[in-house]
């Protein structure tokens, strides 16, 4: 059997915390809220009828008890928003509310209804490191993501990082061109021992 063809995602690192984010649903929202709550996020609404324990812990005075209403997004106008745990007519009748409102959506597992898709992430300090399959295969994503974890990208890379950007900071401020940064930050990590030298 053919694999559908799916758009070539365009990755992109955004800053959320100022950003206005409506979350819609149930049961996945709150591992959702928490990736955004340790991205820093400020400005978050989530809209539950029936929420969990932890989710009604989680968001606290974020949480409405009801779906959102059109009022809702215009008043809001949320730049993203995730929408799970409901049928297709829910959801795109959801998403046609956000998109009114010029907001990116995400609706959970439906990917015609989605305009960007969430990467498998190792995350370590300021060390991000993402995979994915531009929605085609989720699952891979995940075991490709633990191997990078356990094997490559580990906790000590969030000092490495920290490490590398001091050192590089203080380059600049030499008057270092962008090349020469380039050459010194590959010389410190293969000086160090964190990644092997490039082949000839």
């Amino acid at each position: 059997m053919d694999t559908p063809q799916m758009p070539a995602m365009f990755a992109l690192m955004l800053d959320v915390i100022a950003l206005p984010v409506m979350l819609i649903g149930g049961a996945s929202l709150p591992g959702r809220l928490q990736a955004l709550d340790d991205h820093g996020a400020t400005d978050i609404h989530v809209f539950a009828p029936e929420p969990a324990e932890d989710l009604t812990a989680l968001a606290g005075a974020r949480l409405a008890q009801r779906w959102p209403e059109a009022a809702d997004f215009a008043r809001i106008r949320p730049r993203l928003a995730f929408i799970s745990d409901m049928d297709d007519d829910r959801a795109a009748g959801f998403r046609a509310l956000a998109k009114d409102v010029g907001a990116l959506v995400h609706v959970q597992d439906r990917i015609p209804l989605c305009d960007f898709h969430l990467p498998a992430k190792v995350r370590h300090g300021h060390l991000q490191v993402t995979v994915s399959t531009d929605g085609t295969a989720a699952g891979l994503s995940r075991l490709i993501r633990q191997y990078l974890e356990a094997e490559v990208f580990g906790p000590e890379w969030a000092d490495r990082v920290d490490e590398v950007a001091q050192a590089r900071t203080a380059w600049k401020a030499q008057g270092l061109s962008m090349a020469e940064l380039a050459r010194e930050i590959e010389s410190m990590v293969v000086a160090r021992g964190w990644l092997p030298a490039k082949k000839p």
